[in-house]
């Protein structure tokens, strides 16, 4: 073989092994890219998401004579009252869900879960409120914040029954802006929310 022809079949030989080489890398990183197999996981997920919200919706609706929707999340219960619905697709909530103006109470410490907001001044029994498997607000209050205005009061009240009688006792509280994530004793104890002046 001439030294000519050795070197254009080395040649090709090189090129041949480097397009192997691009094509096998092109290859691996198509398979490894997330963002290939992102949308396929990201669309259910979000499907789920609403789909929860409007089961979560229904049954507030079912169990609440007279609700209305107002939003995707939240129904309105009567004047002045709404509870919203906890949500999975965006970042976990917080105080700052409670609008101005409104007192609001949340199912479990921290601000999560299902929320009461309440916009009136006046005395509410959380007996009259459900939750959508149809189960009673009553003694499942474990945060609170107070968004009024001009320093108004929201208090959380239990029935505590004392010789023979029962009477409503103050068990947490307090003067706007105040809340706090963590209720300690008054933990699922509140029977009655009232705010006031």
């Amino acid at each position: 073989m001439s030294p000519l022809h050795s070197r254009k079949s080395l040649r090709m030989r090189c090129a041949s092994l480097a397009l192997g080489l691009v094509a096998a890398s092109v290859f691996t990183t198509a398979l490894a890219s997330p963002s290939m197999a992102a949308p396929a996981q990201t669309a259910p997920s979000a499907q789920t998401a609403d789909a929860r919200t409007e089961r979560e919706i229904a049954g507030l609706l079912r169990h609440n004579k007279g609700a209305e929707r107002v939003a995707k999340d939240r129904v309105r219960l009567e004047p002045g009252v709404e509870m919203t619905v906890p949500s999975s697709t965006r970042a976990a909530a917080g105080l700052g869900d409670c609008r101005p103006g409104y007192a609001c109470v949340w199912q479990y410490s921290n601000y999560t879960g299902y929320r009461l907001d309440f916009y009136y001044y006046g005395t509410y029994d959380l007996g009259n409120y459900t939750v959508s498997d149809g189960s009673s607000w009553r003694d499942k209050v474990s945060s609170f914040y107070n968004n009024q205005t001009g320093g108004a009061w929201v208090v959380g009240k239990d029935w505590i029954s004392e010789g023979g009688g029962s009477q409503l006792a103050w068990i947490f509280g307090g003067a706007a802006p105040y809340g706090t994530g963590q209720l300690g004793e008054a933990d699922n104890r509140a029977d009655v929310i009232q705010l006031y002046p």
